[in-house]
This record gives C-alpha cells, structure tokens and sequence, in this order.
C-alpha cells in the first residue's frame, strides 16, 4: 500500500500572504524560478506541515517569523498555515476517507494548532498517523539545502551514524540504554545487598563458631552428665553390694557369738560346780588346820587372792568393753556428722595452719548439742585456718582439683559477733540460759571464730521465752532446736537428732576406763604381797598332819582344773570379743558404707531421667576428669548462639535468596543486553549491506564506476563510515580525496541509495544540483527521472536540464513581495 501528496496548501506562510492550493501529482514534479522567489519555502512549507521542531531547518528563528511579514504597501498576516493533503485510497492510515488532510497553524505568539481532516489533535498524533506511511519530519526522503555538503563534510563517525539512523537501532541503543540504566541501578542493589551480605556473613560465621562451640558444650555436658550419673549408679550399686555383703557378715558373726555364749554359760556351770567342790575341801582343810591357827589366815589371804584376780579379770572385760563403746561413739559420731568431700580432701591435706572444722575444736554439753546443731547448721563443717593466705591456698587447691567448694575462717582476720548492751541485758531475762558461746567449751585461740558464729546468738528455754522477748530484736535458739533468726524468720519443728554423741559423754567413759586401769595395777601389787604371806603361812603349816597335806593336794589339783577351766573361758571370752571387736568394725564399715551408698542414692536421683553407660567406673572417672578439663577451657560459652544462629541463618538465606536473586536479574538484564546487541549488530549489518548494494547499484548507473561503503573496522559498528568510490573507470578514492564535483555526485548516490533502502511516499529536492556541472547534472537528472517512475519527485531547481526532464513543471515568481505560482505540465520527450 502506498500513499503520495496530492495537494499542498499554503496561506500567510513565509512569501506565500495569499491562500494557494498546489495539486502534486505522481511522478517528476519541478519548482523552478529565479534565486528569491520562493521555490524553497515549498520545502519549508512541507517540512513544517508534517511536524518538524527545527525552525533552523526551515530558516527561521522563532515559530512566529514564518509568518508573512508585509510590506509598505501590504500589511502582515495574522498567522501561517499549511495543509498537506495525502492520499488513502488504500486505505493506508486508516481513516475512512480517499485522503486526508494534515493542517499546522502558528500565530503571531507562537501558538500553534494540528488539524487531521478538520479535527484538532496534537503533534504526537500526526507524527503517529505519518508513521504508518514511512514519512518523518527528519527523514531523508527531504534533502535540504546543504544536505549535499553536510555529507561530504562529515567525518567517517557522523557518516556512519546516518546507517544508525536508517538501520534503526537507536531503538535498540535506547532498549541497551535503559538495560544499562537496570543493570547499573541492580548492580548498585547487588553492591548494597553485597556489602551487607559480607557483614552479615561475617556475623553469621562468628554465630556458627559460637553455636558449634555451645553444641560441643551442650554434648560435653550431656556426656558429662550420663557419665556422672552412671558413675553415680556405679559406686552406689557397688556400695549396696557392700553394704549387703558387710550385713551377712555381722549377721554371721553374731551367730558365732551366740554359740560362744552357750559354750561360755555350760563352762561357768562346770567352774562353778568345782568351786563349791574347792570350798568343801578347803573347809575341812580349815577345821583341821583350825587348832594351828594359821589354816583361816591362809585361807583368807587365798580367798583374797582369788577376789582379786576375779575382779582384775572382770575390770579387764570391762575396759574391753568400755574401748568397744568409745569406738562405736566415735564411729556413729564421725558416720552422723558426714563430712562433704571438699572439706574431707583439705582435712586430708594434714597442712600447717589448717585446725580442723568447727565441730572439731569446740566440746559442746549434751543438754546442748541440739541447740548447737540447729543454730550453726552446715556451718559446723566450716574449716578452722590461721590466715587469709591459706584459706586462698586451700580455695586454689579445691579449684584446680574441682572438688568442690569449702568454708573458710581465718583466725587473723575474721571478726566476731558480739551483742549490743541492749541484747546483753536480755540475759538477765527469765527463760534465758545464755550466751551460747559462753556454753560450750573450746580453746581460747579459736575464740574469734567461735564467736563469729555463735557470738550473736543466745538460749532460751523454749519459743514461749523468745516471743516475751521479741521476735528479731537478737537471734534467739531454744534448747529444742528451734531458732528465731534476727531477720524475723523462724525455723523449727520436729526435729530429729543425728546419731552423734558429745565429747563429754566419751570422755566420761575415758575416764571410767582409766579409773579401772588404776584400780587393776593395785589389785596387782596387793596380790603380789598376798603371795609372799600366804608363802610363808604355808611354810608354817607343813608341819600340820597328813590329812591336811593331802587335803591340800587335792584343792591344789581342783585349783589346776578351775584354773584351766578359767583359761578355756577366758579363750572364749577372748574369742568373743575378738567377734564383737569385729562386728563393731564391721558395723563401723556397714555404717560409712550405708552413708556412702546414701550419698550416692542421692547422686543417682539428680540424674533420674538420665541414660546410664555400662563402662569401667575407673575410665568413666578419667572421661569425666577429660571432659572436665576441657569444659573448664572454654570460657563463657554463648549458649544463646544455638538459636541466634539458627535465626540469624534463616534472614542471612533470605538475604542470600535476595542477593542470588538480583543475581539472576542482573544476568538477565546482561543476557538481554547481548541479544540487544546482538540484533543490534543484525540490524546495522543488514541495513549497511543493502544500503551499500544500493549505493553500487545506482553510482554504476550514474557513472558507470565502481563505489562501496565500509566501516573503519569491519568489526566494530561504533567504527566510522568510509564512503569510496571510482567515477568512470578511475582509481578507487576516498570521498575526501575526490574532487568537488565527484564528492557531490558520490554523496548524492549515496543519499539515493540510503532513500532506495528505506522507500518513502515523496522525495523532495532542494537545489541538490546547484554545485554540479553540466555533465553531472545531466546524470542526476536522468537518475531522478528513472526514479520517478516510479516514486512521486519534488524537485526544487533551476537547471534547465532538470526542468526539461519534469514531468511538471511549476514557476514561481515574485511581486510586491509575495510568491506567484504557475504549473505546466510538459509532454513527453526525449532528451539527450
């Protein structure tokens, strides 16, 4: 489909005041006259119809001075109007009419108005409806005044952007232009989202340290745990064994001890039936001795003898038996008063400086023992020392070993707790028993760290006594046990005594022991003198009768035997203390066990949800020692980090799915910016290969020479054009090396090969032959012509060669200023 200018209008335009309508009709339209007439204001007129901006391009200044200006004798026109009328009897622009009309006003303001077919519409839309039939206010199907000259001046750069322009990839340069817009604007995102990310991936990485570190932690302590309760379990079952094992022996034992006691009563029977035997004997001995005088002081003295002994032996069982009371005292007292194991492992030291606990340096009263236990409390377990130097001593050893923790008081140092004057006076008060440091017994050096535990606190009878006082005004413990701190907080109740006994008891059981000790060395030395008598006695008997010789030989026999039987009792007697030394060291060993196997029942219910191991006690306790040491070199461990992380990770993927995703928009816009660019190539090849087949085509014609275009560098499109070509069988040249009309004639190819690439509806000259000669303007002329043929030519000229070949030729002349208009239209001919 194809449209051409069928009319042109023109009123108060430039040198046209009057309104002209101009029929063009296909084919080789000429505008001749002479310079000043007004040909090219044609041009202008059409230039500025179809929407052209550049009122240089139409020599003007402003809008307003294309206006007719007047005369002296004809005034100017009050706007400037131009209509174009085009046809569409193909319907081309959709419009239902057989042409259309395309009006431009412009008044003295300036102001200027578009009209299609008689309706106002904007600029936009007559450029849009001119599109769609290939006319551009700009297109070089209208070759200006100097166009020809432009050429030729420009530089191998501008040149080639002629092919941009033809080739239209300025719309794929300002598709690249805006991609390189996204691409810098994403890149700058990526940057951004980039520089967070590495601060973030460096967060997230002192995160993941700290959370593997805490996971280790957490597994260390888990493993810790299960080792510690398995070990636990270990040594309590162990203990339990040894418990039950300890138990059967007792058991035992006590039968034996049963059996010896029945051995013992049936002895003590037979010894008993020979002593009244002995007696019968020694009271004939006596009666026949009787009329000596001496027999009832032997007899006596052997009877004493004999009392003593008896007594000697029956304080030796005694003190057996008071030695296995204060053993099993002192057991029972060490396995009721438990020892925590930090205080065992410093007591173990056997250091310098270190005294005991406070339940080792003070002697408490029984009437007070309760009194004592409730108002000190696990304090009675804290360690006795000379300085604050060993108390760090001892802190260090508990902390490198981690065995626990312990209490110190340093004799040097600390401080005692004594009663205002007020509090003091509260002694004197009924019920009061006193200061209950002043109640028990300890030595004088330990006295200010007695006081500072017992120093404050006084005995009361009972509860009744502390509230007459007043609750809180000092601390207040009755002999029961119950304490009223100063604080005002009571604890009390029920209290249930440990099996502990106090230092008084045992001591008085020393001393009953020492007292029979004393008792048997007199009873040994009184014996000793007994004998020497009693030798002498006999020695003045013998010269008694038969009868008591063999009286006497006959007690002396049953003395054997009692003496033997005695022997036997006393083995037994030895036997069964050796039993009942045994069970109460076995008691003692049951009793430490049955607390050992409590304190670890105690362990295991710490760790009641907790998994045990099957391993050897000896390996887990290293494990434990291992791991240990190795939890205690990590420091403060963030346990936080577990879940910071885990947080943290989830925004740092998100960010990294934002950063990978910007990513991907940037190669996308990259991959795009090629295809751009590849097609953008396409294009510029494309156009550049027909274009300069064209400008073959048509300088061979015109010259019957050799021509081509080509860039700078055949690869590079931002390259500039070179333009050669050989007039008529010369050497190929450069345009800039031709002489000025070959310049002219080759730009001129050049032009009609760049109009043949992109066909327009009209091609509009203005003067392009001026600078020709003879002979070539005779080539352009028979150029257009055959072009003509097929395509609608306005030519502005005053070559007569090129009036010759119009089919149309349309004089101008000019009066009184104002442009006059003539069309001829000339036969056919040929011309020569």
């Amino acid at each position: 489909m194809k449209t051409r200018i069928t009319r042109l209008t023109i009123q108060g335009f430039k040198s046209f005041r009057k309104k002209v309508s101009i029929p063009i009709f296909p084919g080789f339209n000429v505008f001749c006259g002479p310079n000043g007439v007004g040909k090219s204001n044609i041009v202008d007129a059409i230039s500025f119809v179809i929407g052209s901006t550049s009122t240089k391009a139409m020599r003007a200044g402003r809008l307003h001075e294309l206006i007719y200006h007047g005369n002296k004798n004809i005034p100017p026109s009050e706007y400037a109007s131009v209509t174009l009328w085009l046809d569409n009897s193909d319907n081309l622009f959709n419009i239902d009419a057989p042409e259309i009309s395309i009006k431009r006003k412009v008044n003295k303001k300036g102001i200027g108005t578009y009209k299609i077919n008689g309706k106002t519409t904007t600029r936009e839309k007559v450029l849009e409806l001119l599109s769609s039939a290939r006319i551009y206010p700009d297109g070089f199907n209208i070759i200006m005044q100097g166009d020809v000259t432009q050429i030729i001046e420009m530089n191998p750069q501008e040149r080639r952007e002629i092919i941009d322009e033809i080739s239209g990839i300025s719309h794929y340069n300002e598709k690249k232009e805006k991609a390189q817009r996204d691409l810098d604007k994403v890149a700058e995102k990526l940057k951004e989202v980039e520089i967070i990310l590495t601060e973030r991936l460096e967060r997230l990485q002192q995160l993941e340290a700290d959370r593997n570190a805490a996971l280790r932690f957490k597994e260390l302590t888990a493993r810790l745990e299960k080792l510690e309760a398995s070990l636990a379990h270990k040594k309590f079952t162990t203990e339990q064994e040894k418990f039950k094992s300890t138990e059967q022996e007792i058991e035992n034992s006590e039968k034996k001890i049963t059996e010896l006691e029945q051995e013992i009563n049936k002895l003590e029977k037979e010894i008993e039936d020979t002593e009244k035997r002995r007696e019968g004997i020694i009271e004939e001995i006596f009666m026949k001795s009787k009329e000596a005088g001496i027999r009832e002081d032997i007899e006596e003295i052997k009877n004493k003898i004999i009392r003593n002994k008896d007594k000697i032996e029956s304080n030796e069982r005694e003190i057996e038996r008071l030695n296995n009371i204060i053993e099993k005292l002192k057991s029972i007292s060490d396995t009721g008063f438990s020892l925590r194991k930090a205080v065992k492992e410093i007591l173990g030291l056997k250091k310098s400086g270190i005294f005991g606990t406070l339940k080792d340096i003070i002697k408490v009263p029984k009437d007070y023992e309760i009194a004592v236990d409730s108002a000190a409390g696990s304090r009675l377990q804290n360690l006795v020392v000379d300085s604050p130097q060993t108390a760090i001593s001892c802190i260090n050893f508990l902390k490198n070993e981690k065995l626990g923790r312990a209490t110190f008081l340093p004799l040097s140092r600390i401080r005692k707790r004594e009663l205002t004057l007020d509090q003091k006076r509260l002694l004197k008060r009924p019920g009061v028993v006193g200061l209950l440091s002043d109640l028990i017994k300890y030595d004088t050096k330990y006295d200010s760290a007695v006081k500072y535990i017992f120093g404050d606190t006084i005995v009361v009878e009972n509860l009744g006594v502390a509230r007459d006082i007043g609750i809180g005004k000092v601390r207040m413990v009755t002999v029961d046990g119950d304490l009223a701190e100063k604080s005002g907080a009571m604890i009390g109740g029920f209290y249930t005594k440990k099996s502990t006994f106090s230092s008084a008891e045992i001591d008085s059981y020393e001393q009953s022991k020492k007292d029979l000790e004393e008792e048997i060395n007199f009873l040994r030395i009184e014996i000793g003198q007994l004998n020497k008598k009693l030798d002498e006695l006999r020695e003045k008997e013998q010269k008694s009768g038969t009868r008591a010789l063999d009286l006497e030989k006959q007690r002396k026999k049953i003395d054997e035997e009692l003496e033997q039987m005695k022997v036997k009792r006393n083995e037994l007697f030895e036997e069964r203390l050796k039993l009942q030394s045994r069970i109460n060291r076995l008691k003692i060993k049951s009793a430490k066990t049955e607390a050992e196997m409590e304190n670890w029942k105690i362990e295991v219910e710490k760790y009641k949800e907790t998994e045990y191991v099957d391993e050897d006690p000896e390996k887990m306790e290293e494990e434990i020692k291992v791991i240990s040491n190795t939890l205690s070199s990590f420091g403060l461990v963030n346990m936080k980090a577990i879940d910071e992380y885990d947080a943290f990770k989830v925004e740092f993927d998100k960010l990294k799915s934002k950063y990978d995703k910007i990513s991907e928009e940037k190669k996308s816009i990259e991959n795009m910016m090629n295809k751009i660019e590849e097609k953008r190539r396409d294009v510029f090849y494309t156009c550049l290969r027909g274009i300069n087949k064209n400008f073959k085509e048509i300088f061979r014609e015109m010259t019957n020479g050799t021509a081509s275009i080509e860039l700078e560098n055949p690869v590079d499109i931002e390259s500039g054009l070179m333009i050669k070509a050989s007039p008529g069988g010369k050497t190929l040249l450069n345009i800039d090396a031709m002489s000025g009309g070959e310049k002219s004639l080759t730009a001129l190819a050049f032009l009609f090969a760049v109009q043949k690439y992109k066909p327009a509806p009209f091609y509009i000259l203005d003067e392009i032959d001026a600078a020709l000669d003879k002979v070539n303007s005779k080539k352009i002329a028979k150029m257009l012509k055959k072009l003509s043929e097929n395509e609608q030519f306005i030519v502005i000229t005053h070559n007569d060669y090129t009036i010759k070949q119009g089919n149309r030729v349309y004089g101008l002349s000019l009066e009184n200023g104002e442009s006059k208009i003539l069309g001829l239209e000339l036969p056919e001919i040929e011309v020569n």
